[in-house]
Order: structure tokens, then sequence, then C-alpha cells
């Protein structure tokens, strides 16, 4: 992985983070999360979901994206 990709990555993740927006993380088996970012690595992302923190494996991930909440 370059610097920019890793640049690109870096400031979605923490965009999502540092505005506590709650996001989608659909994994590849095709189950989805919904939860906030509380911190990412190299490899890992921490998602508190459910009333728990969850570590979520970034090779186990088909996508993320923020949360519409609805009125």
């Amino acid at each position: 992985m370059t610097d920019q990709e890793r640049d690109i990555q870096t400031n979605y993740l923490s965009g999502f983070r540092k505005d506590g927006q709650l996001v989608a993380v659909w994994l590849i088996s095709g189950k989805r999360l919904v939860g906030h970012i509380r911190g990412y690595d190299r490899f890992t992302i921490i998602l508190e979901h459910g009333g728990g923190e969850h570590v979520v494996f970034k090779h186990a991930i088909a996508t993320i994206g923020p949360v519409k909440v609805r009125d």
C-alpha cells in the first residue's frame, strides 16, 4: 500500500471517528454492522456496536459508509 492510499483510508476513517458519525460496515460475509468508529490501525477497526466494542479485521470488510438517520 502506498503512502497516498494509506492517507485516503486514514482521512476517511479519521473523519468518521472525529465527527462521531454513525457508520455501516458491510462484511464480506454479507453481515452489516452499524456503530461508531472508536479507533483503527493498519489491520483493524474498533467499532462500538450493540453496547460493546468489537475488533473488525479490515480484510473482512467489503465496504464502509455513513448511515443517514431518517427523521
